[in-house]
């Protein structure tokens, strides 16, 4: 048989076998998983851009992200997705469980006067892809872990309160060490501390790290999210074997910023701020900007915008590593951010609170061929997060029993809602157990654990500054807000419904 013919009878062989050992196997998609510390909603360019203009009830922020405005273009973008719990630690314990805090250990944030850890135990987002075949990689903040005093007085691990053990070096984050705090992340690049210019640095991979080993403290005195994405970048070049190129890879990616410290220059992109926001006036453009913080949040707003600009730029130099190391149209690719920023709103500053600029968090998912610049107003909470993510990865059968977020991967990718219905709320969970509190697509309530109420028409008031009651609304509205207030404190298994709380005024269920 002559060549040709031959190649031709291999190939026709090979299409009708299909899964036989003829047949190419497509190796199954990447994952990039990318969500800064405190960015909020509405720090995105494209929101003043073409089908994504108007599509906020309020102002968005006048920042510079070109290479989040082009991902847009080829994402489904979410208007809603929320925080949950506007803070660190409890967003990213969610995350990466798929539980409600009180299930998965992590309540408040991580610190060395508490307790809080994200469970060893449990089954979490990464162990799932490492167990799937995938290489795990993990690069920049955690701050899931109990932050006990393990380290020399020149910061390095030892494992042990005695000497040299025995120091703290940061009261929040910590350096997570191998094992199973590490949740099935195998190539491992922490970032540890809010300093964008001088972090803290742990990692598996001495190359990265001058030669130290795993649990030796590096300081390389870079901006971290430059830092990181150089790391991102020669690990898909695959420089020294960091990954097996016959296996998929997961990537999730921490960055620090915009996180404050943003009270000068030295704590953000400095060529971001000088080229697109040093001496503009006008950055704060949301009418709730009032009180005596409002010239210092004057002062800070080119700062942490310079950071929202500095971590789209690195992104943009991962995105195109991505496309040279020729998987770009194998990677699901996700953005999103642990919780908002206040940044002078109501006259405060960072988060923890059920206001918009706090409570709600940017969410983009991209995946080549299926998505193109479609909106989204799906609440999507946390927890839903890792269970809808490894669907799209092709891994449904894989989610573990104990994860309690819903899978929407079928419906975001299709629109089809017909055999899941959206939820028509989500619920906010306070600091500490102090508040709780529910958001729907018109109203914001919140109630405290003193009783005190408070209730924001976002429809007809979308900066939130004229406050209501209960009884200001129509009365089947306040009904459905108590009801499913009541419905998610049972299903997230909160100490209120255990203890039935001011049953005479949620709507628990029976």
């Amino acid at each position: 048989m002559k060549r040709r013919n031959y190649l031709k009878t291999m190939t026709a062989g090979a299409a009708m076998l299909g899964s036989s050992t003829l047949a190419v196997k497509r190796k199954p998609p990447n994952l990039l998983f990318v969500f800064p510390d405190q960015m909020r909603r509405e720090a995105m360019g494209f929101w003043q851009q073409g089908p994504f203009k108007g599509k906020l009830r309020t102002a968005s922020d006048p920042v510079v992200t070109p290479t989040l405005d082009k991902m847009a273009q080829e994402s489904v973008v979410f208007t809603q997705a929320v925080s949950t719990c506007p803070v660190c630690s409890p967003h990213r314990a969610m995350l990466m469980s798929g539980m409600w805090p009180w299930q998965n250990g992590v309540v408040n944030n991580c610190h060395q006067t508490r307790t809080d850890h994200l469970k060893h135990d449990i089954q979490c987002f990464t162990d799932v892809l490492a167990g799937a075949g995938y290489d795990t990689c993990y690069v920049g903040k955690t701050h899931w872990e109990r932050n006990d005093p393990l380290f020399d007085e020149n910061q390095n691990y030892v494992g042990s309160t005695d000497a040299p053990g025995g120091h703290h070096f940061n009261p929040y984050d910590t350096y997570i060490p191998p094992g199973r705090g590490r949740h099935g992340n195998g190539y491992w690049f922490q970032c540890v501390k809010d300093v964008h210019k001088d972090p803290r640095v742990y990692s598996n991979d001495p190359e990265k790290v001058g030669g130290r080993k795993d649990g030796e403290q590096y300081r390389p005195k870079i901006y971290s999210p430059k830092l990181e994405a150089d790391v991102l970048a020669d690990y898909l070049k695959n420089s020294h074997g960091q990954r097996n190129p016959d296996k998929p890879f997961s990537i999730i990616w921490a960055p620090n910023p915009p996180h404050n410290p943003y009270d000068s220059e030295k704590d953000c992109d400095e060529v971001a701020y000088r080229e697109h926001y040093k001496g503009k006036p006008g950055l704060l453009t949301r009418p709730n900007v009032e009180g005596e913080n409002k010239a210092l949040a004057e002062k800070r707003a080119p700062f942490y915008f310079a950071n929202v600009t500095g971590v789209d730029q690195q992104l943009g130099h991962v995105f195109k590593a991505l496309e040279q190391a020729g998987e770009a149209d194998n990677t699901i690719v996700v953005f999103t951010a642990d919780h908002g920023e206040m940044m002078g709103s109501h006259n405060k500053f960072g988060k923890l609170v059920i206001f918009e600029e706090a409570f709600c968090v940017p969410f983009l998912i991209k995946v080549p061929g299926k998505t193109k610049g479609t909106l989204e107003d799906l609440m999507i909470t946390p927890p839903d997060i890792m269970p809808t993510v490894l669907g799209m990865l092709g891994l449904k059968d894989r989610i573990p029993s104990s994860v309690e977020g819903r899978n929407y991967s079928r419906e975001i990718i299709t629109g089809d809602w017909s055999t899941q219905p959206k939820p028509k709320s989500a619920h906010f969970l306070g600091y500490n157990n102090r508040f709780k509190g529910l958001r729907t697509d018109r109203y914001s309530f919140q109630i405290d654990e003193e009783g005190g109420q408070f209730l924001f028409d976002n429809e007809n008031d979308p900066y939130q500054m004229k406050e209501l009651q209960l009884p200001d609304i129509p009365p089947a509205d306040a009904e459905f807000i108590l009801a499913e207030l009541g419905m998610w404190l049972k299903q997230s298994n909160d100490p209120w419904y255990r203890e039935k709380k001011f049953a005479d005024i949620i709507r628990y269920p029976a």
